[in-house]
């Protein structure tokens, strides 16, 4: 994925804990494997997972990836339980969070919200803390 090759001043974000945590988000996702009703709406259903019921400020992952990168808050490597990991499928960028050994959940490109190997879904993939700056 091209996360872009400008050269941008980054600022210090400051961080909030998220209304829900690692593990009360998961086990929301995880209530959930089997839903249509999240299809294309990945970055709404990782937001809504931490507890945020109002819109992330973000149109939609590719504009949150960009926030991100702009911000220095993106990671290359195996994410850690919990992190969001933004990854290339079906000609757009989606997030799921990962849940770990790999695998990641969250509404997938078939439609339905299910549990999945990373590297079945892409192999283009970045990760980040589960940081929703413009939530509430």
């Amino acid at each position: 994925m091209a996360w872009g090759e400008a050269v941008v001043e980054r600022r210090n974000v400051p961080r909030v804990a998220n209304p829900r945590d690692t593990e009360a988000a998961l086990n929301w996702q995880l209530e959930r494997v089997g839903s249509t009703a999240w299809q294309d709406w990945t970055l709404k259903f990782q937001r809504m997972a931490f507890g945020y019921a109002h819109d992330s400020g973000w149109q939609d992952s590719a504009d949150a990836v960009r926030w991100l990168d702009h911000h220095a808050l993106l990671h290359e490597g195996t994410a850690p339980r919990g992190a969001l990991v933004w990854y290339q499928a079906v000609d757009r960028i989606r997030v799921a969070c990962a849940v770990g050994s790999g695998q990641v959940v969250g509404p997938l490109p078939a439609g339905s919200v299910e549990v999945a190997t990373l590297s079945d879904l892409s192999t283009d993939w970045v990760w980040s803390d589960p940081h929703f700056p413009f939530a509430h």
